[in-house]
């Protein structure tokens, strides 16, 4: 952690319990608030780690986008229990600005952060001595990526030739 982000982390703190601001909200959010806050997140994200692997052409980068987003939505009931939880959590912590200030040191949204920005912040995860930071980008990675990959749309790109299967007899 550098000091600026020790720095933000510890005037973040002060003002949330200056404030009185609790993570309660967390615990009471529904259903349509989860799903919210994972589209914002996955928004935000997708572009960044899926940089170079995107359509040149904007209409079918934003198609492709959408899919991907959708794809990751749907697979997510098929996770562990554990697994849903901590991501669902996760969600809500980047969509909220306090929280969101201590896991990234931005204020601003992060569908609002440059692509460059994005993926400092991804990579900044990635080699943080933080282990939770570390798990969350291993999990949305590999959950993002599969989401992506796992369109048969995109198998051409990867040059993935799927088996075929002999009909049952």
């Amino acid at each position: 952690m550098h000091r600026r982000q020790f720095i933000m982390f510890g005037l973040a703190s002060g003002a949330a319990l200056a404030t009185g601001v609790s993570l309660y909200p967390l615990a009471v959010a529904d259903q349509t608030e989860r799903d919210d806050a994972a589209s914002l997140v996955l928004d935000a994200i997708l572009p960044a780690l899926l940089l170079g692997a995107l359509p040149q052409d904007q209409a079918l980068r934003e198609s492709a986008l959408l899919q991907t987003r959708q794809a990751a939505l749907d697979f997510l009931p098929f996770l562990p229990k554990r697994t849903q939880a901590e991501l669902s959590q996760l969600f809500l912590l980047l969509s909220q600005q306090l929280t969101r200030l201590a896991l990234t040191g931005h204020l601003v949204a992060m569908a609002e952060l440059s692509v460059s920005q994005r993926l400092q912040l991804l990579e900044s995860w990635r080699t943080s001595y933080l282990t939770v930071l570390q798990q969350a980008f291993n999990g949305l990675r590999a959950l993002l990526m599969g989401a992506f990959y796992g369109q048969p749309q995109q198998w051409q790109a990867l040059g993935y030739q799927p088996p075929e299967f002999r009909p049952y007899e």
